[in-house]
């Protein structure tokens, strides 16, 4: 059933997306299986610059990257390529499905698409938890040294046992549970995580990123957290629009940490 919020979201979308069609980049598409959500829009700016791969949130069921259009133009601004893939969801897949395939566009782009260059990894909320998946956990990516950094907004990072009713199949089965956990991943020569949260964020709270930053510090790794007050959960997507980055302390702040890893 479609609720009045769902429209709300899907007309935002559609007006901050339209606005990021003036951004100056090239998009292509690429498949990188057989599968209808085996796909990669790539944003080239210089296909020498370093790229992020962005892992879009939905608590693992929703959207498409072609919704994180304008998530694409503001990074695009800061000079860097940007690679954003489609992935399985729940409930059709869960969550080792997912992050297979996750890993799978990963290593197509890394081999295939970008066989050189620096690479960031980056996500919100769920695409979050992924991403640090991918930093931390150096058995999933065919060449884990060519990532640089970790970029997480809004993530959840230790949520076992978890509170949420679906998240107990959706993570399932119950050997697979330790699997979800960034945190469980922690090491010392990790890609540098930058943790991002608001304060207000009530959907996943900032102890998440709290949790993940203590834990790689005492794994000897490194890791720092910025917390904006103010700042919800959906809110600091939103920073990304041509509407708000130019007044958004978080855009400078990823800026400058991109900056100081390429």
């Amino acid at each position: 059933m479609v609720t009045l919020s769902d429209i709300y979201r899907a007309i935002g979308l559609q007006v901050i997306n339209g606005l990021a069609l003036l951004g100056d980049y090239e998009l292509t598409e690429h498949q990188y299986g057989t599968g209808t959500q085996d796909r990669i829009d790539w944003y080239v700016t210089d296909v020498d610059a370093a790229t992020v791969i962005f892992y879009y949130g939905g608590d693992w069921r929703s959207y498409d990257k072609r919704d994180f259009r304008f998530v694409a133009d503001t990074l695009c601004r800061m000079g860097v390529n940007v690679a954003i893939p489609d992935f399985p969801q729940y409930p059709q897949h869960r969550f080792d499905q997912i992050q297979a395939g996750v890993v799978k566009a990963t290593n197509y782009f890394l081999e295939a698409l970008c066989p050189t260059g620096t690479v960031l990894l980056m996500g919100h909320s769920s695409g979050a938890q992924l991403a640090s998946l991918l930093a931390l956990n150096e058995s999933l990516l065919s060449s884990p040294e060519r990532i640089l950094g970790m970029i997480g907004l809004s993530g959840p990072y230790d949520f076992y046992p978890f509170t949420q009713d679906d998240h107990w199949d959706l993570f399932g089965p119950e050997e697979n549970y330790p699997l979800s956990q960034p945190v469980n991943f922690v090491r010392a020569d990790a890609p540098e995580l930058y943790l991002l949260h608001g304060e207000i964020d009530t959907r996943v709270r900032r102890g998440h990123s709290k949790s993940l930053m203590e834990k790689q510090l005492a794994a000897g790794g490194k890791a720092s957290r910025e917390v904006y007050p103010d700042m919800g959960h959906a809110d600091a997507l939103v920073s990304f629009s041509r509407i708000h980055r130019r007044n958004s302390k978080l855009i400078r702040d990823i800026q400058s940490f991109i900056q100081s890893r390429t």
